[in-house]
């Protein structure tokens, strides 16, 4: 019986060598926001409507919010790492970049709740 699962472990790992590292990061990073978002949709909606699309804007802002690493191995990276290596690395200007990306998402995102809400606002009140 192990001799099988190592067996199927074994061709597991051999059919993932083919597939591009890149390609797996990304794809885990991106099911990994959605399973989040998506757990905290769960506790938002049981929150007042305002905090809990508030919160929900704010976390997507943090967690999707994209950047450009720097270095050999330049790709698209999410901005929060950017923000915490330059904390960490004391870099005043990737820190401001990256903290005005998440804004920017932040604001882009409320504004769009805010029309969104206006809308369904004036869509319930023309049913009547």
């Amino acid at each position: 019986m192990l001799d099988q699962l190592a067996a199927i472990w074994n061709g597991l790992l051999s059919s993932l060598d083919s597939v591009p590292e890149d390609s797996i990061a990304v794809t885990a990073y991106v099911g990994g926001t959605i399973l989040v978002l998506w757990c905290w949709y769960s506790i938002a909606k049981r929150l007042p409507k305002l905090i809990g699309g508030v919160t929900w804007i704010v976390l997507f802002a943090i967690l999707a919010t994209p950047t450009i690493s720097e270095g050999v191995n330049a790709g698209v990276a999410p901005a929060i790492f950017g923000l915490i290596f330059g904390v960490l690395t004391k870099e005043q200007p990737l820190i401001w970049s990256n903290l005005s990306l998440i804004l920017f998402v932040t604001g882009l995102g409320l504004l769009i709740g805010y029309l969104w809400s206006k809308y369904s606002e004036s869509r319930d009140t023309t049913s009547i």
